[in-house]
């Protein structure tokens, strides 16, 4: 009997070890189960991102730029010598003008922050001379070769940057008209000269716009006559308008 109840009381024991070992596993497979999606998500998380770095294209400053413009004289006059020159007296010729003057410029310029420094050349066609008393004529036309500077003033970043600018050179002067009298014409000469003109302007964008002040220096002669020259300077205020092309 003590046999067969120490046996019962072994098998009991093992098949209630068999019993908690089977419980225990479920439980052992859940952790495992729990834990996964835990490791999964910090690795999601500890995964290094790569960001694509965007470069934006910046344009660089300009080397320099060629400008067109053309003007127009809205004021002029053959400078006024009469008062001092015995020559003018005695041709009778006014310093006053009519009809249409102007001018087609091509400048081309190398650029600095402030400063723009180049050469220009331009045709000049100037104003008619006004008859006074039938007399009247002696004009030319000239081509100048000068320096040209710029210096741009714009301290406050506007949309619209004014500037200074002045032009040396010299005037090739040609096309003299004939002296007219009353009582005929005569042939006339004309000589090379000084060329300058100064003022200011404004430019927006590409576009610029320029009032200067300027003058072609010249002696004219009339052929035929005694071996004399007098002073036939040509005086004037020009409004231009020209458009800026950069050279990169």
């Amino acid at each position: 009997m003590k046999k067969l109840a120490l046996l019962a009381c072994s098998l009991f024991a093992l098949t209630a070890v068999v019993q908690a070992k089977e419980v225990v596993r479920p439980v052992t497979s859940s952790k495992e189960v729990v834990r996964e999606p835990v490791t999964s998500s910090k690795e999601v998380v500890n995964e290094p991102v790569i960001l694509e770095e965007v470069v934006v294209p910046v344009a660089a400053d300009p080397w320099g730029y060629i400008n067109l413009r053309g003007g127009w004289d809205f004021w002029s006059e053959y400078g006024d010598f009469s008062k001092n020159d015995t020559n003018l007296d005695r041709y009778n010729l006014s310093n006053k003008t009519e009809d249409f003057g102007g001018e087609i410029a091509l400048e081309a310029y190398k650029a600095w922050d402030k400063f723009d420094l180049g050469l220009g050349v331009a045709y000049q066609h100037h104003m008619d001379r006004k008859a006074s008393e039938g007399y009247s004529g002696v004009e030319y036309k000239s081509v100048p070769l000068y320096l040209t500077g710029r210096y741009n003033i714009n301290y406050w970043d506007w949309a619209v940057t004014p500037y200074l600018k002045a032009n040396i050179g010299y005037s090739f002067n040609f096309d003299s008209k004939n002296y007219d009298t009353p009582t005929g014409s005569y042939g006339t000469s004309v000589d090379d000269g000084l060329y300058w003109a100064a003022g200011i302007g404004w430019e927006y964008q590409a576009f610029n716009v320029d009032v200067l002040y300027g003058a072609n220096y010249a002696k004219s002669k009339v052929n035929g006559d005694v071996n004399e020259k007098f002073d036939n300077d040509y005086e004037r205020v020009t409004l231009s308008v020209g458009y800026r092309f950069n050279i990169w």
